[in-house]
């Protein structure tokens, strides 16, 4: 009988060893994520930057519509399908126009208006539901 006892004392012994190496295994993971996420949630943190005022949400604001009146304003060009959107002078252009010239005029008036740095035009080319002609973009 006592060679059973000491049997059953060196199992428990290589469990208890087992058990040990397999949470320190776990543990270094769980370290290693913990790191990883720590990281990744820095990169983001200092990629997106401080997040505007209240004073330049308006002045941004202001800066679109000037440029959306402008866009009206002109007697050649139709912008109803053109959207403005501006951020710290930057003006995007989205939306569609008929005409090819039309492209070029709408980023022209675009950085023409006060407050205006740098226009993004991503106006398409819209051919009477025509979108594959060699012009349209």
């Amino acid at each position: 009988m006592p060679t059973e006892a000491g049997a059953k004392a060196s199992v428990i012994y290589i469990n208890d060893k087992e058990a040990e190496m397999t949470s320190s295994s776990v543990k270094r993971r769980v370290a290693r994520v913990g790191f990883a996420a720590a990281v990744l949630l820095g990169v983001i943190a200092c990629a997106t930057g401080p997040k505007p005022t209240a004073a330049q949400r308006a002045a941004d604001r202001a800066t679109a519509e000037r440029v959306q009146s402008a866009l009206n304003a002109d007697k050649l060009l139709y912008a109803r399908h053109i959207f403005v959107r501006a951020e710290n002078g930057t003006v995007t252009l989205t939306g569609f126009v008929w005409d090819p010239p039309d492209l070029d005029l709408a980023a022209s008036i675009a950085g023409t208006v006060e407050g205006v740095v740098r226009v993004d035009n991503k106006l398409e080319l819209q051919r009477n539901g025509i979108d594959d002609s060699g012009v349209a973009r």
